[in-house]
């Protein structure tokens, strides 16, 4: 079983990728939405954790999962972190809150992939992050090798840290620098994909009804037109998203 959340497609198509023939992918989203807590494996099923840093930490999705999650039969439990350059203390953070609920956690491997944080800075070229995503395919092969041989590794970083970071990202979270210019068709894509259900439609138009969400970058890099825009500079960025949802 693998439980993925995703903003841009970099953790979906990592979750697809890793899931063994039958293997069940789970989406946080929906499995917070719905209130599934409780799974059972199958024998020697492992279980996984696929989904990005922000700050160098677990976002809350991940967390209010962790923190309510119960499985039985995990005999192997690995994480698959998407991240543009590193993920920090993320995985320490993850095993500390693994372990409270009486999982422990074997195996944590960065993935570096396209980086589609553009409200912060600028993205590279699509060329360059074709490149990447060559790189990213071929070190997931690998993993894939290591999870299927239930091979450990070193787990890193300090739950302190992590806490630390998750302090700075909830401080990121605010909305009010969203909108919405010309270009909108007012097809409520934003508005359908939001994990927060932040986004709602007003006159044909998105509107963020909520103060904070997620900062996932999945409405501004999935917009068909783009037109979400956060502040005065994104107007003039690329765009992100994996062809996984393409």
């Amino acid at each position: 079983m693998v439980f993925y959340f995703t903003g841009t497609g970099n953790s979906l198509w990592a979750a697809q990728t890793l899931a063994q023939e039958g293997e069940q992918i789970v989406s946080v989203v929906d499995a917070l939405r719905e209130k599934r807590f409780s799974y059972t494996l199958g024998e020697n099923e492992p279980l996984g954790f696929v989904f990005p840093v922000y700050f160098y930490t677990v976002s809350d999705p991940i967390l209010e999962l962790v923190r309510n999650l119960k499985v039985e039969n995990a005999s192997y439990v690995y994480a698959v972190i998407p991240c543009g350059a590193s993920i920090g203390p993320a995985g320490g953070f993850l095993k500390s809150e693994l372990k409270k609920r009486g999982l422990e956690l074997r195996r944590v491997d960065p993935l570096v992939v396209p980086d589609g944080a553009l409200i912060f800075y600028d993205i590279d070229t699509p060329e360059k992050m074709g490149l990447q995503l060559e790189k990213s395919a071929e070190e997931l092969k690998s993993i894939r090798g290591a999870i299927q041989r239930r091979e450990p590794n070193r787990i890193t970083g300090s739950a302190a840290l992590g806490k630390t970071g998750l302090a700075a990202y909830h401080l990121s979270m605010r909305t009010k620098k969203f909108r919405a210019d010309d270009k909108c068709v007012g097809c409520g894509k934003c508005a359908s994909i939001c994990p927060a259900e932040a986004i709602q439609m007003v006159n044909g138009r998105p509107a963020w009804k909520k103060d904070k969400c997620l900062k996932c970058c999945g409405c501004i890099n999935r917009c068909p037109v783009g037109a979400i825009q956060y502040g005065g500079k994104t107007a003039s960025r690329g765009r992100y998203v994996n062809p996984v949802l393409k």
